[in-house]
């Protein structure tokens, strides 16, 4: 959310509470995946509204840092895009993304398998 919005005054939000503020859309995403990334609705079954459409990574920025949606992200996203006018509140009852590692088989060579079982014996990340 944009560095002075409202809920940074907590250390952590709920979907409950950042369920009423506007949300982004995605609009090049397949619908079934930014519906898991975004519910529709809040835990209690409240509309989540989506409203501010965008095309790409850097519109979600520009809107969040404005402070005109509040966006959720994976926890990797404060790792790799710190922003001094947005920030991360980790939302505590949403489940956590599932990864995976995906490549074309046609493009498998050691180097890409010796990375995947590196990544098998490592396992997931700690909460």
């Amino acid at each position: 959310m944009a560095g002075d919005h409202a809920l940074t005054r907590w250390s952590t939000v709920s979907l409950e509470s950042v369920g009423d503020f506007q949300h982004i859309t995605v609009e090049p995403a397949p619908g079934y995946w930014f519906d898991h990334f975004v519910p529709k609705l809040t835990p209690k079954g409240r509309l989540i509204d989506r409203t501010v459409n965008v095309n790409n990574l850097e519109e979600v920025f520009m809107h969040t840092a404005l402070g005109e949606a509040v966006t959720l992200f994976p926890a990797h996203v404060s790792w790799y895009f710190p922003r001094p006018d947005i920030v991360y509140l980790p939302v505590t009852d949403m489940e956590a993304l599932p990864y995976g590692l995906v490549w074309l088989s046609a493009a498998e060579n050691d180097m890409i398998r010796a990375f995947a079982r590196v990544v098998r014996d490592l396992g997931p990340l700690p909460d």
